[in-house]
């Protein structure tokens, strides 16, 4: 292939390095005769055998005689290692080989550390043409102009001894070596001017003949590795050539003399030598036209940067006085010329690059290259929209959707979609829309114009692959995708999808409100876990009831009595609903009469222990309250009412671990209009509430709405019969069961429904005594009241004053109340209910009563009041002597002597001896039956009854200061006077002034 078929561009800038004090060639002197770059540095060695280290800064940093006086030829460094290996040749002369180290610097030589030196042994002296070296300075081979090539084994970086053989002879130049390890391996590729071979350096193969890739040659110079892939290049006049170890590979027609090699990155420089026209003619009109001036225009070398894979030239150059050296360092690629001159060729960046390309409309080049210079995603993306935009434009719409697609990372998804919403490309948008949900970037609208396009095109087979995907991510908006399934009427896929993501509501949802199959429905409910299927109970428990009410109620007692357990069911997922259908599964609604309802949660039990009942129970109600008594009362759990006590109640009664059930006043109002079911639901509750021991609250609610309920069945009721029945549990739950309902929701609920019993029960029940008296009394019941007097009389006394008030209020009430009169009288005086006088005001209310009436009362009265004078005159007068008493007692002691005849000690009893004791109380003690003897000694026998005494009257005295106690206590007493004359009679008045 011709040099015409790569294409050209401009990807590099080249800058020339001038020295800034003379604006000349920095590096112009005549001397240097190796060059390289590497670790930060480039490093020039001269003739003279001196090596100058130059920074980034192309300012020489450090000059050192590595080889005095000899030429060095040959100067290798590998970059990221702080080692320079110096190769000097001089004739007459064995070459010299150094290795220095670049991080240890000797000052005594001022130069660097000599690491290792030696001569290299040749038969006779040919000069070196190429040296290479393996990264750790382990390996250094030698190729000589003789072929020979000499390979140096051994530790040289610690100073150890260096072995020296012969790898390879030959009778052609050596013009390239390189090092490739392959493990352990370590392969050493060998050029000369008429093949190419390879030969092992280590391991078992050592010293195998070498291996010929190719009987083909190089010059010196263009033979080069490619590090990444292991392949080595070779120039050829006629192309570029590709060699592994084992094979040839790939061949770039290249046509043009060649004279060395560069590999830089993923670019190949190459120098060609100074080309002249071969027709005599044409070179006589060129010189003509140029001229004949020193620098000649076709003695110029060519510098040319190729990228061989993607073949193109990314840069050509000329240079009239040659070329010296090419190196890499800095991240540029730098080529000295023979004039001195330092040259920095710069790659552009890729901005630069790729819009070149674009300007010649070389995408898919710009897209290579983008992605060999690891460019970032977003830019490649961009690259990709920019040659779908210029593929729409051409009209390729295919091609352009392909690479739109592939651009669909990088957004302006909706600039796509517009341009493909013609119906006559809606495979193309299908397709995109698509890739959008493959990779997780549809948004709803997408989803939804997805749907519409399946539609449009009627692909069943591609909607149902959509919604049914395996993948587990989730590739589109699930709610978008089920409401636009439920606006097109596909209620399966819709239920599918929901199911399929874990959306359980909106699986109950669809089988509810869109396919109407309340069976199904209330199965799907039955499979949900335990918080689930509670939410959608509460959600659609009175669309459930209205439609398979005995199944629903059944549902709603196994969660609240907590034996609730998920049960596996059909699904849209497994195909078991796939033939379900609006039409022919849906249940028609249910009657909402109360007779239409259940009488009783018996036909639950079975539901209750996990099978289906035999049949409904309907007709008259049962009296399930008797049964939930023997339920509940009964011993060992056993029941005789027919089998309901055995079902719900057991010696051991059990309840899901897996949930709490929740209150059951939460779902109350679901049963409105379903009292029967509601009356079922609450009995169950009710017995499995007593056995697993519930709160009180839920309790309350419960048999507080069963009362509720019991009532108003009651009334709507149009047989006596069956009202009776109703109004009898009504009054079971408060009479049998001690039910706790509050009072005043009996009061008002018996009032609500005209359920007198109620009321009086509650009142009973709350010992409200009076309040059932005055109730007997407001419609003049007198047996009524008689029966509340004589019943509850002793527990509460005021209604004997009532009913004295009561019984004399009319005529016709005294004459039903007969001697009912004269016993509330008895027990007024024998319990002290009343005093006589207010008995008397009581009955001058009105002119009822007459003194004929009370006229035994009243002399009964006066004959105690007598004899209770006469009783208390006899006790004035017997403590009127023993005060005067007392006081001439006190007056002795006082006034008159006092002659002691004791003989014997009141303590111990012996004849008393002195010293004696004497006490006024006429007590005599020997003085050695005293503890102490002072003026304070008191008498040990009569020391208790005056300590008590003294104590009573400190009690009075504080009494008296009591001005509050005693007010209070005079508002309270029945008597005031008997209180006044009391206080009066313990002395506590004498210190307080006269009261008013």
């Amino acid at each position: 292939m011709a040099l015409a078929a790569w294409r050209q561009f401009t990807f590099f800038d080249t800058i020339p390095i001038r020295d800034p004090q003379d604006d000349g060639p920095l590096y112009s002197d005549s001397s240097v005769s190796a060059v390289c770059g590497g670790s930060g540095s480039m490093f020039l060695g001269t003739t003279g055998g001196m090596v100058k280290m130059v920074s980034k800064t192309l300012k020489p940093t450090m000059m050192f005689m590595a080889h005095e006086g000899v030429r060095i030829t040959h100067l290798k460094q590998i970059d990221g290692f702080p080692y320079l290996l110096t190769v000097a040749e001089s004739d007459g002369i064995e070459p010299q080989v150094k290795l220095w180290a670049l991080d240890k610097y000797e000052r005594k030589m001022n130069a660097l550390k000599c690491l290792n030196t030696f001569a290299l042994h040749t038969k006779k002296q040919h000069k070196i043409s190429v040296v290479t070296q393996s990264e750790d300075f382990s390996l250094i081979a030698f190729g000589l102009e003789n072929g020979t090539v000499i390979l140096v084994r051994g530790d040289i970086i610690h100073e150890k001894y260096a072995k020296q053989k012969v790898l390879y002879e030959g009778s052609e130049p050596i013009t390239g070596l390189a090092f490739y390890e392959v493990g352990r391996t370590v392969l050493l590729y060998i050029g000369t001017t008429t093949r190419i071979l390879t030969v092992f350096t280590n391991g078992k193969n050592l010293g195998s003949p070498a291996r010929v890739l190719e009987e083909k040659g190089c010059s010196k110079g263009c033979m080069a590795l490619k590090k990444e892939t292991g392949e080595i290049i070779v120039a050829r006049d006629d192309a570029i050539y590709f060699y592994t170890p084992y094979d040839r590979g790939p061949v770039y027609a290249y046509d043009g003399p060649k004279t060395s090699i560069y590999v830089w990155k993923n670019y190949l420089a190459i120098v060609s030598p100074p080309q002249m026209p071969t027709d005599v003619g044409v070179q006589s009109a060129l010189k003509r036209f140029v001229g004949t001036s020193s620098e000649d225009p076709f003695d110029t070398t060519k510098f040319s940067i190729l990228d061989t894979e993607n073949k193109f030239v990314a840069y050509t150059g000329q240079f009239v006085d040659g070329i010296k050296a090419i190196f890499s360092e800095w991240g540029d690629l730098y080529v000295l010329g023979g004039d001195g001159q330092l040259y920095r060729h710069q790659e552009r960046e890729l901005q630069v690059k790729v819009d070149i390309l674009f300007q010649r409309n070389l995408y898919n080049l710009a897209l290579t290259i983008a992605l060999s210079a690891g460019a970032e995603e977003m830019r490649v993306l961009k690259i990709y929209k920019k040659y779908g935009d210029y593929l729409y434009e051409k009209g390729d719409f295919d091609e352009a959707m392909t690479q739109y697609i592939k651009a669909i990372s990088g957004g302006e998804a909706s600039q796509v979609i517009r341009k493909y919403l013609d119906s006559q490309r809606i495979y193309n948008l299908t397709s995109y829309l698509e890739e959008l949900h493959n990779r997780g970037m549809a948004t709803a609208d997408h989803t939804t114009l997805l749907l519409n396009c399946y539609a449009k095109l009627k692909d069943t087979e591609k909607l149902e692959t959509f919604i049914r995907s395996e993948d587990e991510n989730l590739k589109f908006d699930l709610d978008t995708a089920i409401q636009m399934c439920r606006q097109g009427g596909y209620y399966q896929q819709a239920a599918y999808l929901a199911e399929r993501h874990g959306q359980n509501d909106l699986v109950v949802d669809i089988t509810l409100q869109d396919l109407g199959n309340f069976k199904t429905g209330l199965s799907y409910i039955r499979s949900l876990p335990a918080r689930e299927a509670y939410i959608n109970m509460i959600r659609y428990g009175r669309a459930l009831l209205d439609h398979v009410p005995s199944e629903t109620t059944s549902l709603f007692i196994e969660y609240f009595t907590g034996k609730y357990h998920p049960r596996r069911s059909k699904s849209y997922v497994n195909g078991g609903y796939d033939k379900v259908n609006r039409t022919e599964n849906q249940d028609p609604p249910r009657s909402t009469s109360p007779q239409s309802g259940l009488q009783t949660y018996k036909s639950f039990i079975p539901y209750v222990n996990g099978s289906r009942p035999a049949s409904v129970i309907s007709g008259a109600p049962i009296d399930s309250s008797a049964s939930i008594m023997s339920s509940i009362t009964g011993s060992g759990g056993k029941s005789t009412n027919g089998g309901m006590g055995t079902a719900i109640v057991s010696d051991q009664p059990t309840t899901s671990s897996d949930y709490t059930p929740p209150k059951p006043r939460t779902v109350f109002a679901i049963f409105v209009d379903k009292p029967r079911e509601f009356i079922v639901f609450l009995e169950a509750c009710i017995t499995q509430h007593r056995i697993v021991g519930g709160s009180e609250a839920n309790e309350s609610d419960l048999y507080t709405a069963l009362f509720e309920m019991y009532l108003q069945e009651a009334e709507n009721c149009a047989s006596e019969v069956e009202k009776e029945s109703w109004e009898n549990k009504a009054r079971d739950l408060i009479i049998g069961f001690k039910a706790p309902i509050d009072p005043s929701n009996v009061l008002l609920l018996s009032h609500l429904m005209s359920y007198r019993d109620g009321r009086i029960l509650v009142r009973e029940r709350e010992n409200l005594y009076i309040d059932i008296f005055r109730s007997s009394v407001a419609v003049n019941d007198t047996a009524t009241v008689i029966q509340v007097l004589h019943k509850y009389g002793d527990d509460e006394p005021e209604l004997f004053r009532l009913a004295l008030s009561y019984f004399t209020s009319t005529p016709e009430v005294m004459e039903a109340a007969g001697d009912e009169l004269n016993y509330v009288l008895q027990k007024i005086q024998e319990d002290g209910l009343m005093a006589p006088l207010q008995v008397i005001q009581a009955l001058s209310m009105n002119a009822v009563a007459t003194i004929g009436v009370v006229k035994e009362y009243l002399t009964d009265i006066v004959q105690r009041e007598r004899s209770e004078i006469e009783t208390n005159r006899r006790l004035t007068e017997s403590y009127r002597l023993e005060t005067k008493a007392k006081q001439d007692e006190i007056y002795e002691l006082r006034n008159e002597p006092r002659v002691f005849q004791s003989t014997r000690c009141a303590s111990c009893g012996a004849p008393l001896d002195l010293p004696t004791v004497h006490f006024m109380c006429k007590h005599s003690y020997h003085r050695r039956c005293l503890n102490e003897v002072s003026e304070d000694t008191e008498c040990p026998q009569c020391a208790p009854n005056n300590a008590t005494i003294r104590a009573i009257r400190r009690a009075q005295d504080d009494l008296a200061d009591r001005h509050d106690l005693f007010r209070s206590s005079l508002e309270e007493a029945d008597d005031k006077f008997k209180l006044i004359s009391d206080f009066l009679g313990r002395g506590v008045m004498e210190q307080v002034d006269l009261l008013v």
